[in-house]
């Protein structure tokens, strides 16, 4: 473009010449009639040249490279376009959004506007989820719930390991107080915006779920008896019932035999890096994770240093082993985050079996699961092989424990 605008201006300072000189001929009027005609064009290629301009000033200043992800804003002031360049010409970027399309924005746009790049200085960038919860929810028993979902979730690949997940109070409103969930990634490598986004978001309802807590949305209740609980404590039987209900191994149980059991039952609390047992030692007794996160570390080199092979999250049930077949507890259970469980005892474990004999499947299978997680890795197991060992593990536990309760009960 520069080659050719120059070869223009040479030609057209050569004709002058050509005429005045060679052809003795008057000029002003020509030159009146080019500067009027310099003008009419400069207007008309106003856009054109702001683009050819400020496309040289982007190349020059490298205020983002092929590859970065930015985010231009809209013409109409409202959210904005986001998309990795693709190519920056003379007069416009291309830019590939999120879902294959070619966006083409005109140079003059990328130096007038505000645009954001999210590639630097570092690849690592800050996204946060906001979520309302009602008042009447202890702000930090909120905190400790909505912390022990974001670990859960940024524990997964693609979500930075050196940048710490943060719950923060938000603002207040007047559905509740807003909390803001803030993590790291690098965008697109592997996780796009929107993809973690729901990871963190659909782990945090799930936390709150078991925990017995709604998010709060915008209402209008009128209540001509008393208002109906908010939100779940754990301490009364009600609230246990309840909570019960939300676990996948109780789901089936009619509402007398919950009741049962969370009569018997006990709620226990635990700080961070408190352990619940440790392997090796005795138990009778099963475990319900209703808030936090759990560590689950074995000795997997027989060396007697116990390294974390697992993490258990809100309803996840545990110490089925010990309890089913009399063996010693095959791993150490340490709180990772404030931890609320609840410890049911072998006799409630027993008469519920009693009466209800497809509960004692569901604990053999997740027992099964659990060995065949370790085994996968101590050994590098494939999936396929095993699932396949699975059954074959589950209907060996039924054996077990068949066995273990008939000793108990001719003793």
């Amino acid at each position: 473009m520069l080659k050719d605008l120059g070869m223009v201006f040479v030609y057209i300072i050569a004709s002058v010449c050509i005429a005045a000189v060679v052809f003795n001929q008057s000029i002003a009027g020509f030159l009146a009639t080019l500067g009027a005609g310099s003008v009419v064009l400069g207007f008309a290629l106003r856009g054109l040249l702001s683009d050819v301009f400020t496309g040289l000033a982007v190349n020059f200043d490298n205020n983002f490279a092929i590859g970065d992800w930015l985010i231009v804003p809209s013409s109409t002031g409202t959210g904005g376009t986001v998309g990795q360049v693709d190519e920056i010409s003379w007069r416009c970027t291309r830019l590939t959004c999120e879902d294959g399309t070619t966006i083409v924005v005109p140079n003059s746009i990328m130096g007038e506007e505000k645009v954001i790049n999210i590639s630097r200085p570092s690849v690592w960038t800050r996204y946060q989820v906001e979520i309302t919860i009602d008042y009447s929810v202890p702000v930090e028993r909120a905190r400790h719930i909505l912390m022990a979902s974001l670990q859960s979730a940024t524990a997964k690949e693609g979500f930075s390991k050196n940048h710490a997940p943060k719950v923060l109070v938000g603002k207040t409103g007047k559905r509740g107080v807003e909390y803001l969930l803030r993590y790291w990634i690098h965008p697109w490598h592997p996780l796009s915006p929107s993809t973690s986004r729901d990871l963190v978001l659909s782990a945090a309802l799930q936390h709150l779920q078991t925990a017995g807590i709604n998010p709060a949305y915008t209402k209008e209740e009128v209540y001509y008896e008393p208002l109906p609980a908010k939100h779940f404590q754990g301490h009364t039987v009600a609230d246990k019932v309840a909570l019960l209900s939300r676990i996948s191994l109780y789901e089936r149980l009619e509402e007398v035999e919950l009741q049962r059991v969370a009569e018997e039952m006990e709620r226990l609390q635990l700080s961070p890096g408190e352990t619940l047992f440790r392997r090796n030692e005795e138990g009778s007794s099963l475990f319900i994770l209703i808030e936090g996160l759990l560590n689950v570390q074995i000795d997997l080199k027989g060396d007697g240093t116990e390294q974390t092979v697992g993490q258990l999250s809100p309803g996840d049930f545990f110490g089925e082993m010990s309890l089913l077949t009399g063996e010693p507890r095959s791993a150490t259970i340490q709180a990772q985050t404030n931890v609320v469980v609840y410890e049911i005892y072998r006799p409630t474990i027993i008469r519920l079996i009693e009466e209800r004999p497809e509960i004692s499947e569901s604990m053999s299978r997740a027992v099964a699961k659990r060995q065949m997680a370790l085994e996968q890795a101590r050994s590098q197991m494939a999936d396929s092989d095993a699932a396949a060992k699975v059954q074959s593990i589950t209907r060996q536990l039924m054996g077990k424990m068949k066995n273990f309760f008939q000793s108990r009960e001719a003793q």
